[in-house]
């Protein structure tokens, strides 16, 4: 008995060092937390989003869309390595000024206060391939992102899941939601970063599926 119980030890030892390896260093958690900014394992931005919408959203050829936050950040400068062009809002102005600084002035963004925040999409006069509700006032900021959405775009919105009620009022409008539940960079904690699309038309990258972090053979 106790060898069977000493083995079943080793065994979930192994799968637990595993695991926190995974998510630790392959995934690049442990660096973000150190930082305390969402980073990948080679310090590279990360949107603040669950590891796997962003593994989602990483299949996709994002070059030359057009993507609008509300919320800047180290997702602001991830668009822009994928080479889209991002227009955005924030209300901080120390990380604004941190961000206009990291994208060297190759990103639209504002510094705005609440009422102006939450109208910014409306004078750029375009329709975004992509609108990420990430910053403050989600529902307001949803509610004016909808008529500025091209047929075929994505709403992001994340941290959904304290937001049943507004994610219902999107789906009402005919939109499929996609919810991608899990770890994410910085948190010690699981949160949804969900998804909300009519008319799918990004093109991957390359092959589908691609190999996962700590996956393959």
């Amino acid at each position: 008995m106790k060898n069977r119980i000493k083995k079943f030890l080793g065994f979930r030892n192994n799968v637990l060092n595993l695991t926190h390896r995974i998510l630790e260093f392959d995934y690049g958690h442990e660096r973000s937390r150190n930082e305390k900014k969402p980073v990948d394992f080679q310090g590279k931005p990360l949107p603040w989003f669950t590891y796997p919408a962003i593994d989602f959203l990483n299949q996709f050829d994002f070059k030359d869309q057009t993507i609008f936050e509300y919320g800047c950040g180290m997702s602001t400068l991830f668009w822009m390595d994928k080479n889209a062009h991002v227009f955005g809002v924030e209300d901080n102005p120390i990380w604004f000024q941190e961000i206009s600084q990291l994208s060297k002035g190759k990103a639209n963004i504002e510094l705005l206060n609440e009422v102006e925040y939450v109208n910014s999409i409306k004078n750029l006069n375009l329709q975004f391939d992509l609108i990420v509700i990430d910053g403050k006032y989600r529902e307001d900021c949803l509610n004016a992102a909808l008529d500025y959405l091209k047929e075929s775009g994505i709403i992001i919105l994340d941290n959904s899941e304290r937001h049943p009620t507004l994610c219902k009022s999107v789906r009402d409008k005919g939109y499929i939601e996609i919810d991608f539940h899990g770890f994410g960079p910085v948190n010690d904690y699981t949160w949804t970063t969900s998804l909300f699309f009519k008319k799918f038309v990004l093109k991957p990258h390359s092959h589908q599926p691609l190999i996962p972090k700590g996956g393959g053979y």
